[in-house]
């Protein structure tokens, strides 16, 4: 009999792509049925947000990078979505999604739960666990046969989250996540709890460095290799506004946030105002948000920008590629 360690996808070459199929909607004639099984047994989305490195994004804006805008609701609303559809194509029942916020972050605030999924967010104890302690101690009162999806918080999906976890699933793993061939950080996993109970109740450990390592050796870990980036980070400014890029003309289509904004053929991508803020007429938002609270002046033109609470520009004023707090007052010539 083959070692089931012998055939974990983790020890694929760099070279080799493993064929996923992906299917939009589950059967009882999917095979193998473990597959099937395994997809039935989560029982909780993870979202980690902490603060492993800080912005300049993260510092000014006073709130939560989850509770950031995006064209339709906020980062922490699109996780719920993405949970949500989870919860429906694969008949979860008791699903929760889960924010754990570290002791240095600010956490989101509360949103409704959508249907089948129960909304709860959770300051970390301690700030000295790392990621796999984290999990373990929250999915203490699991099973150790129950699965959990983990995800980063500051990110957006490029793909449907559902399509993801239905391929991680198909590899009948202990542990599961996406990978991409161009080197994009990994933003999704599937593990079945009882991997975690062997993690040491006190003391840091990592999830990648650490953990990840010895369940190599011990159990069966597999990767879902994806051609190209299946999530976007939105902890900086140019990394929330590309996201946004991304959700607005849809993933690959070819714009950057690196483009002249001042070509005659270039077009705004999206402009969001969020209620609360003032915006005087004439004023121009290219691929810009102005944040609640904020003033924005008559013909002032905003360009690859978030403009912050309390902030304030002139009417005729110009700003570019900033994080905006303070005032912006017209220069000579504008």
């Amino acid at each position: 009999m083959r070692d089931r360690r012998s055939m974990c996808c983790g020890s694929i070459g760099k070279n080799a792509h493993p064929k996923v199929e992906l299917s939009s909607t589950m059967t009882m004639t999917d095979s193998p049925s473990k597959s099937a099984s395994i997809l039935q047994s989560i029982r909780s989305m993870i979202v980690l947000y902490g603060s492993v490195r800080s912005t300049r994004l993260a510092s000014r804006i006073d709130r939560s990078l989850l509770d950031l805008p995006l064209t339709s609701g906020t980062i922490t609303t699109h996780h719920l979505a993405n949970a949500g559809a989870c919860a429906k194509r694969f008949g979860l029942e008791n699903f929760e999604m889960r924010v754990l916020v570290d002791t240095e972050s600010r956490a989101p605030k509360a949103c409704a739960d959508v249907e089948g999924v129960q909304f709860v967010i959770q300051q970390d104890a301690s700030p000295i666990r790392g990621v796999a302690g984290v999990l373990c101690d929250a999915t203490k009162d699991m099973g150790d046969d129950d699965y959990i999806i983990v995800t980063s918080g500051a990110q957006v999906y490029l793909e449907s989250l559902s399509d993801l976890v239905y391929a991680m699933a198909k590899k009948e793993a202990d542990v599961a996540f996406v990978s991409s061939s161009d080197g994009a950080p990994v933003g999704v996993w599937l593990i079945r709890v009882g991997v975690l109970k062997n993690v040491k109740s006190i003391g840091y450990i990592d999830l990648k460095e650490q953990a990840l390592q010895q369940w190599k050796l011990e159990h069966k870990v597999c990767v879902v290799e994806r051609p190209r980036a299946y999530i976007h980070s939105t902890r900086s400014r140019v990394e929330y506004i590309s996201a946004i890029l991304a959700e607005a003309e849809g993933f690959g289509s070819g714009k950057t946030i690196d483009e002249d904004p001042y070509r005659e053929d270039w077009e705004s991508s999206f402009s969001i105002v969020e209620p609360g803020a003032k915006v005087g007429d004439g004023a121009v938002l290219h691929d810009s948000i102005v944040l609640k609270g904020a003033t924005v002046g008559k013909g002032a033109v905003i360009v690859r920008s978030v403009i912050c609470a309390k902030a304030v520009v002139a009417p005729g004023a110009r700003v570019t590629d900033r994080v905006l707090t303070g005032v912006v007052k017209k220069e000579r010539g504008q």
